[in-house]
């Protein structure tokens, strides 16, 4: 009926992928100067962030 290892597995991977997609976003917006983020900083958050999102879909199964 309701399986509470299949809503924890979601939420974990619900909260990975918020987390990638975010550190992708303020990492695009600082690599495009539209916030004060030094390039230095913006690429290894892109890369992070791009890693976690591939994380939840290629180990985890995706994001639901």
């Amino acid at each position: 009926m309701f399986d509470t290892s299949q809503v924890l597995r979601i939420g974990r991977n619900l909260l990975v992928y918020t987390a990638g997609v975010s550190l992708l976003v303020v990492a695009a917006l600082g690599l495009a100067d539209a916030i004060d983020l030094e390039t230095v900083v913006a690429a290894p958050l892109f890369v992070v962030g791009l890693v976690l999102v591939l994380v939840v879909h290629e180990y985890f199964g995706g994001p639901v």
